[in-house]
């Protein structure tokens, strides 16, 4: 009887002892289950900061292209204003030049003018020696004077107009009436 009372009891203790191995074994699966959840959310945080890393790299050659296309930009408009600049100073030296050989002209005029006036004096003067009505004559040819000398100053304004309008306008301007009449 006593051994069926142990057998019993040894049956038992066997039951109980799969019984906690198998709640062991539940545990370590669960553990296991715990430590592969905690790994997948280590790995997607991981690759969410890849991806934030990368982006930042994205956004800085982005911004670094922007920068240098804005740069590009940026010394393309200064050398165009540059060469406007250097147009116009070229302009200007041109319509000097012109002014000036505008100028030498008309002293050289005057110049021949005086010249010219000397002469007549001369001439009047020996004819004072020879008599006659030298006074009327002399303010005849003040007259005349005063008259050639409106008429120079209307021919120069005439000329500076006359070149003012003979001057080729701007390249640009030109270029563009070129290809006005060209596309019609």
């Amino acid at each position: 009887h006593r051994d069926k009372k142990r057998d019993k009891e040894k049956v038992k203790e066997k039951e109980k002892a799969k019984e906690k191995e198998k709640e062991r074994d539940r545990d370590k699966e669960k553990e296991r289950d715990r430590d592969k959840d905690r790994e997948r959310d280590r790995e997607k945080e991981r690759n969410r900061e890849k991806d934030r890393e990368r982006d930042k790299e994205r956004n800085k050659d982005r911004d670094r292209v922007r920068d240098k296309d804005r740069d590009r930009d940026r010394d393309k408009d200064k050398d165009k204003d540059r060469d406007k600049d250097r147009e116009k100073e070229k302009d200007k030296e041109k319509e000097k030049d012109r002014e000036e050989v505008d100028q030498n002209k008309e002293k050289e005029d005057i110049e021949k003018e005086g010249e010219k006036d000397r002469e007549k004096i001369k001439d009047k003067e020996g004819d004072k020696d020879k008599g006659g009505d030298k006074e009327k004559d002399r303010d005849k040819e003040k007259e005349k004077d005063g008259d050639k000398e409106k008429e120079r100053e209307k021919e120069r304004d005439d000329k500076k107009k006359k070149e003012k309008r003979s001057r080729t306008p701007p390249r640009s301007y030109s270029s563009s009436r070129r290809s006005r009449s060209s596309s019609r």
